[in-house]
């Protein structure tokens, strides 16, 4: 029938004068055309059903069912199906017109018309039929290569995620793929970190950068890494991957089994710590851009609390505050602290907010990913696991087998570099995942800590005696860090020697400090019960002397030395 066809086009002629019916087939007969014809709207409905035409020619005025409703429910059973009808009439009429485009009509032809006139009117119908077809199958394709993603997405991305009988985790996309991103992990120390991250936009494009994300703030995690050192990776890596308009709005959230909680929001709805009946106690704004804007972020806005055991954190992406009504209003933070306030007082949280934001918008099409993470201030972390914390098979290695790692830090990199961490990447990456650096970790902690602050700070610890004085330590901290001396040093040395049924780790430990008081505290008996009440500071000689081996204080407390001892 034209050079667009590779087939037979069967074409339905729907007319209940046989005189219109026969003279329309007798313009289009041809090798290339198969015609049918129904002389009422009803026979043009069973026609369709079973031939399934690829253009119906539709007269509008037929007694019973018209050319209209005939149009409409042909329509309504074609569903996504492109089915091109051409409305046939002999009124110009506007009202007309309009009445057939409405019923799904997708051309109108007037008569009287000639040959060419209809032919070609098929012939540019077949365009957009053919064009139609091809973006269905893309979009089928499309939709098949989302379906796929998202399985990737799931196994690699949020599979890994822990503390899920703790920490509850709600997501909703928009689209078959998510471009919100919930991860948890636990440091070797057994901090809990949480991130809840919204890619730009949603669907497929929005999560290129979703692996990346996972894998960068997992390894960092495993290692021991602080949230700003976690955050600042991130940050360059989507920087240079992400195209340029594309951005990762962010909220860190990291629980301490100590007793305190860091926070940091980066373009994110604001966090909400929430009382057990369902009150604000603590709001933590963006104070930071997104991740992937800019190549380097020096400074981040980290906030250090402690909170009541009974609060609640909540984490929401913007599609929770944006999700909007039929009348076109938004759900709003007003609508969220209520809900909010509600789900406290019912233990049920998350459920309570999500079936707020259902009912308000039922009806209207959700536009952006909605996601809530919501995490208990205390949690039970002994049992979780530590993130990389699978078993990996490793060659044999010979008894009294010994390796050293050094590394000596100097005025701002006191700062900017964190030695533990780093030391800790080394260890495993040569040892491989055990359970026993967990208890690393901690030693290697609490003795950079002591060295850092107290030696070469001079901070008090007696200042983190009250919720006040450990905000105010903080802060202290940061200032004496930024105005640090040139000539301030840490240097950190491990020795890692291999037993016949385990292995030692020898750490030492200098700084260039006027020392501390030690004394005091390696007196102490460990486990000793003199405070009943569990105390922020002075813990960490004592958690020291209770893991290791041994451990000794000398020139004045500016170098340490510890032997950490495990059997297989």
């Amino acid at each position: 029938m034209s050079e667009l066809s590779t087939k037979i086009s069967t074409i339905l002629i729907v007319d209940d004068l046989a005189a219109n019916r026969n003279s329309m087939a007798a313009m289009l007969e041809g090798p290339d055309a198969q015609i049918l014809l129904a002389d009422s709207g009803e026979q043009a409905i069973e026609l369709y059903r079973q031939h399934r035409p690829d253009v119906i020619l539709m007269d509008i005025v037929m007694p019973g069912v018209d050319g209209i409703e005939a149009t409409r429910r042909i329509k309504e059973e074609a569903g996504d199906r492109f089915v091109p009808i051409i409305m046939v009439s002999s009124s110009e009429h506007e009202a007309v017109i309009r009445k057939s485009i409405s019923a799904g009509g997708d051309d109108f032809i007037c008569r009287p018309f000639s040959t060419e006139i209809l032919k070609q009117k098929i012939y540019a119908i077949q365009r957009i039929s053919k064009l139609y077809g091809e973006i269905r199958e893309l979009n089928s394709i499309r939709n098949r290569e989302e379906e796929v993603a998202e399985q990737l997405f799931s196994g690699a991305v949020e599979q890994g995620n822990v503390c899920l009988d703790q920490v509850k985790l709600h997501k909703q996309p928009a689209s078959t793929f998510s471009g919100d991103v919930q991860l948890t992990a636990r440091r070797p120390n057994g901090d809990l970190n949480v991130l809840l991250g919204d890619f730009t936009g949603h669907g497929l494009t929005s999560a290129v950068g979703a692996i990346p994300l996972a894998e960068t703030f997992r390894a960092m995690t495993a290692k021991g890494y602080e949230a700003e050192d976690i955050l600042k990776q991130i940050n360059s890596k989507l920087s240079t991957l992400l195209p340029t308009g594309m951005f990762l709005a962010a909220a860190f959230v990291t629980i301490s089994q100590d007793g305190y909680c860091s926070f940091w929001n980066g373009g994110m709805p604001d966090i909400l710590v929430l009382s057990p009946e369902g009150d604000v106690v603590l709001r933590i704004e963006s104070s930071d851009p997104p991740l992937g804007i800019t190549l380097r972020l020096d400074q981040l806005i980290v906030k250090r609390v402690t909170l009541d055991a009974q609060s609640r954190i909540l984490m929401v992406s913007d599609g929770v505050l944006e999700a909007r009504n039929l009348e076109g209003d938004y759900f709003g933070e007003k609508r969220l602290l209520w809900a909010a306030k509600q789900g406290c007082k019912e233990e049920q949280l998350i459920k309570r907010v999500t079936r707020a934001v259902e009912l308000f918008s039922r009806g209207h099409v959700q536009e952006d990913d909605i996601s809530l993470i919501e995490v208990p201030a205390h949690l039970d972390l002994e049992e979780a696991p530590v993130a990389g914390a699978v078993q990996a098979p490793g060659e044999t290695i010979e008894e009294g087998a010994r390796w050293e790692w050094r590394i000596r830090l100097h005025g701002s990199n006191l700062k900017r570099l964190n030695p533990v961490a780093i030391g800790m990447s080394h260890l495993q990456e040569i040892e491989g995942p055990s359970d026993h650096w967990h208890d690393v970790f901690t030693i290697l902690t609490e003795l950079y800590v002591n060295s850092l602050d107290h030696g070469v700070l001079q901070l008090s610890s007696e200042m983190k005696a009250s919720p006040e004085g450990f905000a105010e330590y903080f802060s202290e901290r940061e200032q004496r860090l930024n105005a640090i001396s040139p000539d301030s040093y840490i240097e950190l040395q491990l020795t890692h020697i291999k037993e016949f049924d385990g292995g030692r780790l020898s750490i030492f430990i200098q700084d260039s400090g006027e020392g501390f008081p030690f004394d005091e505290w390696l007196s102490k008996e460990p486990n000793s019960n003199e405070d009943a009440q569990p105390k922020l500071s002075g813990r960490g000689i004592t958690l020291i002397r209770e893991l290791c081996e041994s451990l000794h204080y000398y020139d004045d407390g500016r170098c340490a030395e510890a032997e950490f001892v495990w059997r297989s």
